[in-house]
């Protein structure tokens, strides 16, 4: 065990002997003549100034206050919460389909399925759904609504939908 250990350890230092990157030692030793490096001073540290908090005038995020702000501030986009509501505004777009079309009087209709399977007819100017969906145009196989809805800073904005004809073999 002795021998083979003094024979490990001989040959680990033989492999130290030699290094041979004398080309490498040389051209690093070169490189680096006249290499100076400079690090820019740290800024001076200015002094901590306290700020008083005032809360006691201070809305918090969660009052319902700062959404009555928002909504004072941008009332160019807000519904008329004083108009009567038609009764398709009270069931969610997704829940209504669009069953058919028709045109009387140069006026073009669509056809509105209700989940309980009651259908109504629409025209420009009709409500739909609980965002103040109001309908813009109606075509030959869908109907365009222009729906109002209050964004995440509570001021109300524009978002445009469509309700499309289903086929007749489509679930």
């Amino acid at each position: 065990m002795k021998k083979w250990l003094a024979v490990s350890l001989l040959t680990a230092l033989a492999g130290c002997a030699g290094s041979g990157n004398e080309d490498l030692d040389a051209w690093m030793a070169q490189a680096g003549q006249g290499l100076t490096g400079q690090v820019d001073p740290l800024p001076q540290a200015q002094p901590y100034q306290p700020v008083v908090y005032d809360n006691a005038n201070a809305l918090t995020p969660f009052d319902d206050q700062k959404m009555q702000v928002a909504k004072r501030q941008n009332s160019a986009n807000a519904p008329d919460f004083n108009r009567a509501r038609e009764v398709l505004e009270n069931f969610d777009l997704d829940k209504l389909r669009l069953v058919g079309t028709l045109k009387r009087n140069g006026i073009n209709y669509g056809l509105i399925q209700t989940p309980d399977n009651t259908v109504y007819r629409v025209a420009p100017g009709n409500f739909m759904g609980p965002n103040f969906g109001q309908v813009k145009k109606v075509g030959e196989t869908e109907v365009q609504l222009s729906e109002t809805v209050e964004d995440l800073n509570g001021e109300w904005v524009q978002r445009s939908t469509s309700l499309y004809l289903e086929e007749q073999g489509q679930k």
